[in-house]
């Protein structure tokens, strides 16, 4: 009877033992179940679709508190489910009554404050959405390692059904009453970001300047670029002072919008190019250049740059004009043999077609770089040309410039 009651004793204590220890696992710092807390789940709103692995804690508003950050699909259309992607931060107020939030009581029930990041209505950041098909966020200055995180800057990378992002958002905490502002921009090809140190951004430095590049519906794929800046921090372990990107109006141009091709199928693709500072590969007659002999010998003075490639002084663009086809039937070309410079005729020369007539030309207005801001029309007159290889296909390159 006595060892009964002693192995009853001792499996009741180990019971209560396993019961405590289940409790306090949260205090412990032990692993936490997966998923969101109980207290989130039931305050999202059932519209929301949280997206799986987005959820993290972070202590976004520098209180001693870690916030949660929600990331969410809405406004989902139906039958296919797709949609925009947005966030919001909640915050848990403790040790606060109820009934008077601003009132501190040394007792432990708490609520949850939500902040929304975007959508939103209010003032203090840009309306929006966060992305179509997925989002990256990052927090500054960077969580290390084994590290509890701690938030001065939100930065979200939107995506929409691309490898380029499309959509940048940064936030900032101001305070119970504003919540979270922010900065938004969207460019409907694709944003790039620069660091203080001009690198492209990967989310571990903050953002200085930032490009959005929205598509024009253009044959040749162009797209309207915008730049967008901030002020530089005071010391490269700091934050900017704020969140004002302002437009740098004077860096607005046409480009493409993944980058130029090598050699543009259309017109003005070949003229944006030239301008942009790329050079066509080297085995046409024109060699690395889209300009003729002629063209390249008479360029106007405003242009005569151009005769030499030079990224980094591109030329500023700011229309492009072209015919839309050139007629029916294209006339009879003139045909000539093309031997690389220092080349001698091999057993198979190179034959090339050049139509002279009817000439496209195509016009722009650009900005001069002489340091004077001129805008300036140029009309340029492009040929086609193609070589009698079976798998060449057609090439413009520019026979005469014309500044006016």
């Amino acid at each position: 009877m006595r060892l009964s009651r002693v192995i009853i004793i001792v499996l009741a204590v180990a019971a209560g033992l396993l019961f405590l220890f289940a409790y306090l696992r949260p205090n412990l710092g032990l692993p936490q179940p997966a998923g969101l807390p109980i207290d989130l789940q039931t305050v999202i709103p059932t519209s929301w679709k949280v997206i799986p692995g987005q959820f993290r804690t972070c202590d976004f508003d520098n209180d001693g508190e870690d916030e949660y950050l929600i990331i969410y699909s809405y406004d989902l259309a139906d039958g296919t489910g797709q949609g925009l992607i947005g966030g919001a931060i909640y915050d848990m107020q403790v040790n606060r009554v109820p009934q008077a939030p601003g009132v501190e009581a040394p007792y432990r029930p708490a609520f949850l404050t939500p902040y929304k990041l975007l959508p939103d209505i209010y003032g203090g950041k840009g309306q929006g959405y966060l992305g179509q098909s997925s989002v990256a966020v990052y927090t500054l200055p960077p969580t290390p390692v084994n590290t509890r995180c701690q938030a001065k800057e939100i930065l979200i990378y939107g995506y929409s059904h691309t490898k380029w992002p499309t959509t940048l958002s940064v936030f900032r905490w101001e305070g119970e009453i504003i919540g979270y502002v922010g900065w938004h921009v969207l460019g409907n090809a694709r944003v790039v970001a620069y660091d203080a140190a001009d690198a492209v951004s990967s989310g571990q430095t903050p953002v200085i300047n930032v490009y959005a590049y929205n598509q024009l519906g253009h044959r040749s794929l162009l797209c309207a670029v915008r730049h967008y800046q901030r002020t530089k921090p005071t010391d490269k372990e700091d934050l900017p002072p704020g969140l004002d990107f302002a437009e740098v109006k004077e860096d607005y141009t046409l480009d493409f919008c993944y980058g130029a091709p090598k050699d543009p199928a259309y017109p003005e693709g070949v003229v944006v190019a030239l301008l942009r500072g790329q050079r066509p590969p080297a085995g046409t007659p024109t060699g690395e250049s889209y300009l003729m002999e002629t063209a390249r010998n008479a360029l106007p003075a405003g242009l005569a740059e151009l005769a030499t490639v030079k990224k980094d002084r591109p030329i500023r663009i700011l229309s492009v004009s072209a015919p839309g086809t050139l007629g029916w039937y294209p006339p009879q070309g003139s045909r000539f043999t093309w031997t690389p410079a220092g080349g001698t005729p091999g057993p198979t020369p190179q034959v090339w077609w050049i139509n002279y007539e009817p000439p496209t030309t195509v016009e722009t207005e650009i900005v001069l770089n002489d340091n004077t801001g001129q805008i300036r029309r140029v009309v340029w007159t492009l040929v086609s040309m193609a070589s009698e290889k079976a798998n060449a296909d057609t090439i413009w390159r520019i026979s005469r410039v014309e500044l006016r």
